[in-house]
Order: structure tokens, then C-alpha cells, then sequence
């Protein structure tokens, strides 16, 4: 009698159930990639400058998180650039803009991807959002989020550097319509460290040239951290 492999693949096919969290984020993507016309736009940045930023806050060895100083970058250029804090409104074909900046930091936690919520991103100190950001992202990790750490985004964060990845197109969160994927550090020939940042916008709210103006906003803040933290290391932290 012949042998067929297929059953044999048939027999170790695993039927894996999508957890709560899995399906939620399936959902939303599904819906964002469905009914969102949207854009990616990428641009490289010096970061140099801003690792020495990140050096020259360090708390002993614990230095402020690289998201935590994103955060408010984004935030930052979020007050001068307000429609990319924005949600399209189908039911009024309107852009309804929200009053703070509240950012959202993509989490890979053992039971998917999550985010938490930094609010008021540009209103508040660098350890206080850091302090936050750390707290928000064990709990997190540990299956104990809050209601209010996960509630009230405006725009989002991505970050897979740390993975290696060195550019790629993220997928907006709705009612969002935008979000910021943040690649590798990599050296240039030149020799300084660079990063690639990928914005995706939803078009409805935003053109092009507007969101590549949010992006160069956010890269000349990376790269000029002293333009907005203070030389002295005191205003703005």
C-alpha cells in the first residue's frame, strides 16, 4: 500500500486559538489595512546626538529609555503639526483633533503585541514619563495592564531596532492616523549611527507634503536634542 504524506502533514498541523489580546490586534489591523488609504514615508536621522542626551540623563547605570525620548520628541512636533494627532471621523467626513498628545509605545509582551500609553507626552518631565514607560511595560509584560495604561492614544510608536529591523511600513492603529516605526542603529560609512524612521498616515487626514513636514520636524528635534532639552541639561527634562 502507498504511503501518503499528506496525511502525515494533515496529523502534525497544530490548530493554534488566537489569545484575546492576538485577537484584538488582528481585528484592528485588519480594519486599518481594509478601510485606511494609507502612506509611508522614511527618512534617516543622525542619533548620535541623542544617545548623548540619553548618556548625560542616566540615573547611575539606568539610562532613560529610547522610546521614553521619542515620546516626547513626537509629542514635541505633534503641537506644531496637530492634524497628525488627529481621527478621521467617517460618519461627519471630518479630521477631529485631540487636545493632548497622548503616545502609545508598541510592547511585545508573551501574549502578543500590546501598547502602553505615555499621556501628555510634551507636558511632562523625562524621568516622570520614564518612570511611567517602565512601570506601564512590566505590568504589561506580566499580563496586569490597567485600564489606564493602555487607554486614550493619539499617535504611536513602534520600535523593532532592538530586533535588528532596519526600516519597514507599520500599520496605523484605528481611530489613530499615524504611527512611527523606528529601525536598527547603524553606522554609515561615514562612521556616525543613523536610524530609519518610517511614518504611515492615513491620507484622509493628512497629505503628503504635511506629513513629510511632521517627519522632518521630528527628525531636526532627534538631531538637535539641545534645541529643545536645554544645554544645561534643566529645561525640559
Amino acid at each position: 500500500m502507498s504511503h501518503d504524506p499528506s496525511s502525515d502533514t494533515a496529523r502534525a498541523a497544530d490548530l493554534r486559538p488566537l489569545s484575546p489580546v492576538r485577537r484584538v490586534v488582528a481585528r484592528r489591523m485588519t480594519e486599518a489595512w481594509q478601510t485606511i488609504p494609507a502612506v509611508t514615508l522614511q527618512r534617516s536621522v543622525a542619533f548620535g546626538a541623542l544617545l548623548e542626551l540619553r548618556g548625560r540623563l542616566a540615573d547611575g547605570e539606568r539610562k532613560p529609555a529610547i522610546d521614553t525620548l521619542l515620546a516626547r520628541i513626537v509629542a514635541l512636533a505633534l503641537t506644531e503639526h496637530d492634524r497628525l494627532n488627529g481621527s478621521w471621523r467617517e460618519e461627519s467626513r471630518a479630521v477631529l483633533v485631540h487636545p493632548e498628545r497622548n503616545v502609545a509605545i508598541a510592547v511585545d509582551t508573551p501574549r502578543g503585541l500590546t501598547i502602553v500609553v505615555l499621556g501628555r507626552a510634551d507636558a511632562r518631565t523625562i524621568p516622570d514619563l520614564d518612570a511611567d514607560l517602565r512601570a506601564m511595560v512590566l505590568r504589561a509584560r506580566d499580563g496586569r495592564s490597567l485600564p489606564a495604561d493602555v487607554e486614550g492614544a493619539t499617535f504611536t510608536i513602534t520600535n523593532l531596532g532592538a530586533l535588528g529591523v532596519e526600516a519597514f511600513n507599520p500599520i496605523i492603529t484605528p481611530p489613530q492616523c499615524a504611527v512611527l516605526g523606528v529601525g536598527a542603529l547603524h553606522a554609515t560609512a561615514a562612521g556616525s549611527d543613523q536610524v530609519t524612521l518610517s511614518l504611515t498616515f492615513d491620507h484622509r487626514v493628512v497629505d503628503g507634503a504635511d506629513a513629510a513636514r511632521f517627519l522632518a520636524r521630528v527628525v531636526e528635534l532627534i538631531a538637535t536634542p539641545n534645541t529643545w532639552f536645554g544645554r544645561d541639561g534643566a529645561r525640559s527634562a
